[in-house]
């Protein structure tokens, strides 16, 4: 199908991650002239990236958000049931965190974000069901609990820290059982 749209407003169109063809489609369907194209690097110097090979994952998150007390931050999980025991970690050490996964109910999740992007909670454990549209600007950390599927995917993710441009902490915790 194809179709026009009246010129007599701006488009701006925004990705951060579409491929250069569907880039150069996405400007030809709506007209947009490539002189009017902006486009910035993904390096972003502010990030910090670490890879850290402990067998303790837990302990580690325990500690390092309790050592980053005022951040706000994002811990990633592959399942479910990791999800839901870090979230009883955190709890039971008065971290206040909450949990977005697919599991829940779209009310649920939907308070869950909510929460978390208004400040009541400053911790979010969840799947990678969480993130999309999520433009929280004060995210100190990202931390992956479990390697991510692939490296688009873990940039993605841990692109959602420091978007206010200030330092930010973004940890994969790596294990080789991971890879399996």
């Amino acid at each position: 199908v194809i179709f026009a749209l009246p010129q007599d407003f701006t488009i701006v169109a925004l990705t951060a991650t579409a491929t250069t063809e569907v880039q150069k489609d996405i400007m030809e369907r709506l007209n947009i002239n490539k002189h009017d194209e902006v486009k910035t690097s993904t390096k972003r110097r502010n990030l910090v990236f670490q890879v850290n090979p402990t067998y303790q994952r837990q302990k580690f998150v325990l500690e390092y958000v309790k050592s980053h007390a005022n951040e706000a931050g994002i811990v990633y999980c592959s399942t479910r049931k990791q999800v839901e025991e870090l979230q009883e970690a955190l709890e039971d050490h008065e971290i206040s965190s909450t949990i977005y996964h697919a599991g829940l109910s779209n009310k649920d999740r939907e308070a869950a974000q909510n929460d978390f992007v208004y400040d009541r909670v400053r911790v979010v454990i969840a799947t990678n069901a969480f993130g999309m549209g999520i433009d929280k600007s004060n995210v100190r950390f990202v931390i992956h609990y479990n390697m991510p599927g692939d490296l688009e995917s873990y940039y993605q993710e841990a692109g959602r820290a420091g978007r206010d441009g200030l330092k930010s902490d973004c940890i994969l915790l790596f294990s080789e059982r991971d890879i399996g």
